[in-house]
C-alpha cells in the first residue's frame, strides 16, 4: 500500500462528507489533494452500520439527506459514482397528535399544502399561500446566498431593528412591526392561528437545528418552513443508506486522483510562526509518526475544539482565540436515539392515510407549552420527562429503500432532544447507565400515539449522546451540527468572533467545519471552505465545471421523475 508524499498543495484533516467536498473541488480545479482521516472508513457522521441483526441497516447521526439540492450535487457528477436519492411519499414530515389526527408536510407540492391547511384553519392557510408565493420564485437565489456563500452578516445585522426580520416584514405584512424584540415561538403565535399548526411547524423548526425559543435566524424559521418543506425537502434516504453519500464522495475525490489515508489519525499542524505549513500522523496511524507538508493550504475538517485545541495546541493559541474557542457552545442540539427493526410495515390506525408512507415525524408536543418545556429543560440541562421527540423520526427508510433491511423487516428511528451533561442523573457519564431506561420511555411515548407499531417492534438499539461524541470526537458532547448556531454564533461570529471562518487567525489554515453555515448533507461547509481556499489560491476562475446553483440539482431529479415545482399558487 503506497503511503503518502511528502508534500501535497492542500492536506485535508478528516475524512467527513464536508472535508470530502472541499477536498474534491480543489483537486478538481487542479491541486494536489490529500485526505487523512483517523478512522478505517471516512465518513464518521454519515455512517450507516448493521448494529443489530446482519442485513438491518443503521443511519446513524445523518439521515434527512438534502445532498441532491446542492450545487456540489451537480459539480461533482454525484449520480455517476453511484447516489441515488429516494423517499416514500410526497407527504414526507407528518406530525401526529393522540387525537388520531396530524399535520402533514408536503415535499414539493405547495398547492396540496395550501389546501391541507385550509382543511386545518383558511386563515393559516392563506398565510402560507402569501408566504409561498412571495418567497417561492426567490427560494433557490436565497438558498444560494445564506447556504453556499461565505458569511457576511453578523448577529446584529439578523436580529436589530433592520435586520432579516423587518426585511421580510417590508413583503410579509402579517410579521409584526417588533420582530426585531421576538423569538420564533412569540412569531408563531402571532402569525397562526391554530395550536396544532403552530406546534407542527414549531416542531420542525427545532428538526431543521433552529431552536424556535433563540431569536435571530430563529425567529424567522417558522415563516421560512412550511415554504423550504415544500421546495426543499429533506425527506430523502440514499439507496443503501446514508453512508452511500460518503462511497460517491470518496469515489468521485479517488476518480480526479486524490488520495484518501484511512487509518491515519493527524496528531498535529505543523505551524511554522502564525503559518500552517503540514501535519504529523499519530504514532497510530497506519504511517506512523509520518511528516506531511502542504504547500498552500491545510483545512480542517475537525470541529472547532479539536481544532484549536487539539491539532494547533494551546500554548500556539493568542489568548483572544482561546477565549473565543472556549466559550463556542457545543451542546446546543444534541439527540438521543432509539433505532427500531419491525415485522410489518409501520400503519398508523385512525390517522389519515397519507402518513402511512409519510418518511419522516415528529411527536410528544401537543400543544405550544410542550415546545416551552422543551426550551426550559434545554435551557436548565434537564432530561426531558416525557421525552420530546423534534430532532426527526424517520419510518420512510425500508419503504423507500428495500435493501436497508432484510424481506419483511423494516427500520425506524426516533430522535430525542436532550442535554448532554444531565447533571441531575450524576454527569454525562451516566448515559451509560440510563441509556435503555430512556429508550423505554420513547418506545412508551409512541406507544400512546400508535400502539399497533410499537407491537411489531422485533429489535431496539439505543444510541446516547455520549455515544455519539465516542464515535466521533468532532461531535463534541454528541452535538449533532459540530456546534451551536443560535443567534451568538450566527454567520459571521461562528465559530467565534474574529475567526473569519473559514478563514483562520492563522496563515494557510482553514476550517470546512463548525463554520457557516453548519454542516450537514447539504454539503455547504464544504462547499463554502472550497470555494474561498480556491479564491484565495487563485484556482477559481476557469473551472466551467463549477457552475450549478443551490436548488437546481434537486430540481432536475424530480423533473426525470415526472415532479415540476410550481413555485406559485394560484
Amino acid at each position: 500500500m503506497a503511503g503518502p508524499e511528502n508534500q501535497y498543495d492542500v492536506v485535508v484533516v478528516g475524512g467527513g462528507i464536508n472535508g470530502l467536498t472541499a477536498a474534491i473541488y480543489l483537486q478538481k480545479s487542479g491541486l494536489k489533494v490529500a485526505v487523512f482521516e483517523r478512522k478505517l472508513e471516512a465518513g464518521a457522521g454519515c455512517c450507516t452500520e448493521e448494529v443489530m441483526a446482519p442485513g438491518v441497516k443503521v443511519n446513524l447521526c445523518a439521515c434527512n439527506m438534502v445532498t441532491m439540492w446542492s450545487p456540489a450535487y451537480g459539480d461533482l457528477e454525484l449520480e455517476k459514482f453511484g447516489l441515488e436519492m429516494l423517499t416514500s411519499s410526497e407527504w414526507g414530515m407528518f406530525h401526529p397528535f393522540k387525537d388520531r389526527s396530524a399535520v402533514m408536510f408536503n415535499s414539493w407540492n405547495g398547492k396540496k399544502q395550501y389546501e391541507h391547511f385550509k382543511s386545518i384553519n383558511e386563515h393559516d392557510a392563506e398565510i402560507f399561500k402569501s408566504i409561498y408565493n412571495i418567497l417561492g420564485p426567490m427560494f433557490g437565489e436565497t438558498m444560494q446566498g445564506s447556504m453556499f456563500t461565505p458569511a457576511t452578516q453578523s448577529p446584529e445585522d439578523v436580529s436589530g431593528p433592520g435586520g432579516l426580520g423587518s426585511m421580510l416584514r417590508a413583503i410579509i405584512p402579517e410579521i409584526p412591526e417588533n420582530v426585531h424584540e421576538m423569538n420564533g415561538i412569540d412569531i408563531a403565535d402571532a402569525v397562526y392561528q391554530d395550536e396544532k399548526i403552530k406546534t407542527a411547524i414549531l416542531g420542525n423548526c427545532i428538526m431543521a437545528g433552529s431552536h424556535p425559543w433563540d431569536r435571530g435566524m430563529s425567529t424567522m424559521m417558522p415563516i421560512i418552513f412550511p415554504v423550504l418543506q415544500s421546495i426543499h425537502s429533506a425527506t430523502w434516504t440514499c439507496r443503501g443508506g446514508s453512508h452511500s453519500l460518503v462511497h460517491a464522495l470518496a469515489s468521485c475525490f479517488a476518480a480526479h486522483g486524490g488520495r484518501l489515508f484511512s487509518g491515519c489519525p493527524v496528531d498535529k499542524i505543523i505551524m511554522e510562526g502564525d503559518e500552517a505549513k503540514g501535519i504529523v500522523l499519530s504514532e497510530h496511524a497506519v504511517f506512523p509518526d509520518a511528516e506531511v507538508r502542504a504547500s498552500r493550504a491545510v483545512i480542517s475538517n475537525l470541529s472547532c475544539h479539536p481544532t484549536f485545541r487539539g491539532l494547533i495546541g494551546e500554548e500556539k493559541l493568542p489568548d483572544w482565540v482561546k477565549k473565543g474557542v472556549d466559550h463556542y457552545k457545543n451542546d446546543e442540539t444534541v439527540l438521543f436515539c432509539n433505532y427500531w427493526v419491525l415485522d410489518k410495515p409501520p400503519h398508523w390506525e385512525g390517522y389519515p392515510e397519507e402518513i402511512n408512507r409519510g418518511y419522516g415525524f415528529n411527536y410528544g408536543m401537543e400543544s405550544v407549552d410542550d415546545i416551552r418545556r422543551l426550551a426550559h429543560d434545554m435551557e436548565n440541562d434537564l432530561l426531558p420527562d416525557p421525552p420530546i421527540v423534534s430532532g426527526l423520526s424517520v419510518q420512510g427508510f425500508s419503504l423507500a429503500d428495500p435493501s436497508q433491511s432484510p424481506p419483511g423487516q423494516y427500520t425506524m428511528m426516533s430522535w430525542a432532544n436532550v442535554p448532554y451533561k444531565i447533571p441531575q442523573e450524576g454527569g454525562p457519564e451516566k448515559w451509560d447507565v440510563i441509556r435503555e431506561s430512556y429508550g423505554d420511555k420513547i418506545d412508551a411515548l409512541l406507544r400512546e400515539y400508535n400502539p399497533g407499531l410499537m407491537d411489531s417492534v422485533v429489535d431496539r438499539y439505543c444510541n446516547s449522546p455520549l455515544d455519539y461524541y465516542r464515535k466521533n470526537p468532532s461531535q463534541v458532547m454528541g452535538s449533532t451540527t459540530s456546534g451551536a448556531v443560535s443567534l451568538e454564533w450566527y454567520g459571521t461570529h461562528r465559530p467565534f468572533e474574529g475567526c473569519g471562518a473559514p478563514r483562520t487567525p492563522f496563515g494557510n489554515l482553514y476550517l470546512s467545519n463548525s463554520i457557516w453555515p453548519f454542516g450537514t448533507t447539504s454539503l455547504g461547509s464544504g462547499y463554502v471552505a472550497a470555494s474561498v481556499v480556491a479564491e484565495d489560491l487563485g484556482v477559481r476562475e476557469g473551472q466551467d465545471w463549477w457552475r450549478h446553483k443551490a436548488l437546481e440539482p434537486g430540481l432536475d431529479v424530480l423533473k426525470r421523475r415526472g415532479i415540476e415545482i410550481d413555485f406559485n399558487i394560484a
